[in-house]
């Protein structure tokens, strides 16, 4: 499946792959560019990887940073005002793959959120852009489909199904202490709660384990420290929580595909010619 892409999406373009009816770039936004309001011809999902920018979308403002992801649909009229530069990875929705998910997902516009499972399927997808194999373009279908089965299960989870209170207060001493070495024990305690419960009802509202949750929070902090300095990438394994580096770069190629010096140093090479793979 392949469809014609006008682009559009003002910035210089690192990597272009076409897979499956989805157009992958990888693009670096110019400094302080700000772009009135506009709309693309096709959907697209975004991920930021360094920088920050703010996207007006109907009546909301989105405050864009590392690892946030949004979903707009094709012809939503918005603007982007990229203030310090930013670095991105997007995919573009053929209109026939668009509408073949349709039928499945509920894909109401503007989506929008911050790390958690969106963010780490799309790092994944960004790294297999990269990748030549026969298998790659399966994997990019795979992930893309993935990416839109949770922008819509996140866009579509009903409000009572929300956490209770007690619940809550966990999640947020985790996002408090992800740095530091905890028990189900220790939270439960704090929570008033028994540790077998808070440990079955955090998967249940969550979709993870307590544990898996911290990794993520120390792998989420760990791009956003590489992705503003160049702080050596032991002292940044640190800061996030890790014991030593060796344990950091299994994690981190474990949630984004790729090592944290790979990270880095695509990040670091927004000159590079742009490659573009069929």
């Amino acid at each position: 499946m392949t469809f014609e892409s006008q682009g559009g999406f003002h910035g210089k373009v690192l990597i272009r792959r076409e897979a499956a009816g989805f157009v992958l770039r990888e693009i670096v936004h110019n400094l302080a560019l700000k772009v009135p309001k506009h709309s693309h011809e096709h959907a697209h999902v975004a991920v930021v990887l360094r920088g920050n920018f703010t996207e007006k979308c109907e009546s909301k403002t989105l405050e864009c940073k590392p690892l946030s992801v949004s979903y707009l649909a094709p012809g939503l009229t918005h603007s982007d005002d990229f203030r310090g530069g930013a670095h991105s990875f997007l995919f573009e929705i053929a209109p026939q793959r668009l509408e073949y998910v349709r039928q499945l997902l509920t894909l109401r516009e503007p989506i929008f959120l911050y790390g958690g499972l969106p963010a780490w399927l799309s790092m994944r997808l960004y790294a297999e852009a990269q990748q030549k194999d026969a298998a790659s373009a399966l994997a990019i279908e795979g992930l893309a489909l993935e990416i839109l089965a949770e922008l819509s299960r996140k866009q579509a989870t009903p409000s009572e199904r929300k956490p209770p209170p007690w619940l809550e207060r966990a999640r947020e001493l985790l996002h408090g202490e992800f740095q530091e070495s905890t028990t189900h024990n220790e939270i439960a305690s704090t929570v008033g709660i028994h540790p077998v419960y808070l440990a079955s009802l955090f998967r249940l509202y969550y979709g993870c384990t307590i544990g898996e949750y911290v990794r993520r929070l120390r792998i989420e902090k760990a791009c956003r420290d590489i992705s503003a300095s160049d702080a050596p990438l032991a002292d940044i394994a640190q800061a996030a929580g890790f014991c030593d580096q060796s344990h950091f770069t299994k994690v981190f190629k474990q949630y984004t595909g790729m090592t944290p010096s790979r990270f880095r140093a695509n990040l670091r090479t927004p000159s590079v010619q742009t490659k573009t793979f069929a």
